[in-house]
């Protein structure tokens, strides 16, 4: 599948992710933006997202012709390549690549029998580059899926998460600012957003959360990203040091031993 998100990703540019990666934790920003550092381990979890999203783009894309047994040729191709180009892979002790496999079968069964978009497709995996206030890099992204909703242009974008999300999550999200900023910026259009969230339990399924944005909001993401992109040009790095940050962060080791070669 040809993308041209990542035609536009060869030139300096902002993102989402790596917006909230700052905000996550500014050391990690730095050994994944600025050193470009190996990484020390990828969970499963990477490679699996990304094959589960290109099939559900298939999906919008082929309509109903698509069919399950469709989808599921396809996720293993897809799953088969993300893994075998991820550095340091890395399972759970009681996982493996074929727990996945099957994972991502029933995960699809799911998906497409609540199938909820065709007859309101606006654009599949759509690319975007916009400027944002104050910032001397564009913003880089793609749409997951954009539909009419009830009259409304509507984003879309897939999740899969080991859990359902909590209440009041979307609303909180700045993906969902910082892709509704760039919408507005492209089309003029302040859309509604729409986290279409699948879960990766031993029985899948499928939750719908909508959220919008206010001109105050986007007013609050220009300064955020401007106050980021400030910290950055300072060389402000330091770790966020925690149990959620740690866990499974790439960049562990390096993390660790940061405080001596500043040394």
């Amino acid at each position: 599948m040809e993308r041209k998100i990542e035609t536009m990703r060869e030139t300096p540019h902002w993102s989402y992710s790596a917006l909230q990666t700052y905000l996550t934790c500014p050391m990690r920003y730095y050994f994944r933006y600025i050193e470009h550092a190996e990484v020390e381990r990828t969970p499963i979890s990477i490679p699996f997202g990304r094959a589960f999203h290109l099939v559900l783009s298939e999906r919008a894309m082929k309509g109903t012709n698509y069919t399950i047994v469709d989808a599921k040729e396809d996720f293993a191709v897809y799953f088969k390549g993300e893994t075998e180009v991820c550095e340091n892979l890395t399972y759970k002790p009681e996982e493996d690549y074929w727990f996945w496999d099957k994972r991502g079968c029933d995960m699809l069964e799911v998906a497409l029998a609540d199938w909820p978009d065709d007859y309101t497709v606006k654009s599949v995996a759509e690319a975007f580059s916009v400027n944002v206030p104050g910032l001397s890099k564009p913003l880089v992204g793609e749409f997951d899926l954009v539909t009419v909703d009830g009259g409304d242009d509507t984003i879309c974008d897939w999740k899969t998460a080991s859990t359902n999300w909590p209440k009041g999550k979307a609303d909180r999200d700045l993906q969902a600012t910082t892709f509704a900023f760039a919408y507005m910026k492209k089309y003029g259009v302040n859309p509604v957003f729409r986290f279409d969230v699948f879960t990766k339990a031993k029985t899948p399924a499928h939750h719908q959360f909508y959220t919008l944005r206010s001109n105050d909001d986007f007013d609050r993401f220009v300064y955020l990203a401007g106050q980021i992109e400030k910290a950055v040009n300072n060389g402000l790095f330091v770790p966020i040091e925690s149990c959620m940050n740690c866990a499974e962060c790439a960049y562990g080791s390096r993390c660790k031993a940061v405080h001596r070669k500043a040394g």
